[in-house]
C-alpha cells in the first residue's frame, strides 16, 4: 500500500508542491500503477518464445556524422557554445 507521505516524498524529490487534494489524487493513481506492476510481476515466462531480429547488425547502414542546419534552440540560450539552463537553487 502506498501512502500520503510517501507520495509527499516523491513531490518533494520531483520539487512539486502538493495540496491535500492532489495527495489525495496521486496517491491512489500511484497505488494503481504498483497493483498494476504487480500484476506483470505475476506473468509466467516460461512459455515465452524468445524474439530474434530479422535485420543483422551487419546489414545497418553506417553512422554518418552531419552538421544539423538549424539551431533548435535558438540563440538566446547559448553561451560559450553550450545550452544555458535554469539556475538549480
Amino acid at each position: 500500500m502506498v501512502t500520503k507521505e510517501e507520495v509527499r516524498h516523491l513531490g518533494w524529490l520531483s520539487r512539486i508542491e502538493l495540496s491535500d487534494e492532489e495527495l489525495e489524487k496521486y496517491t491512489a493513481q500511484v497505488e494503481q500503477i504498483v497493483a498494476y506492476l504487480d500484476t506483470l510481476d505475476k506473468v509466467s515466462l516460461e512459455k515465452a518464445e524468445v524474439i530474434k531480429a530479422r535485420i543483422k547488425f551487419s546489414e545497418l547502414r553506417e553512422d554518418e556524422e552531419r552538421a544539423f542546419g538549424a539551431d533548435t534552440l535558438g540563440t538566446k540560450y547559448r553561451k560559450d557554445g553550450f545550452v544555458k539552463g535554469p539556475r538549480m537553487v
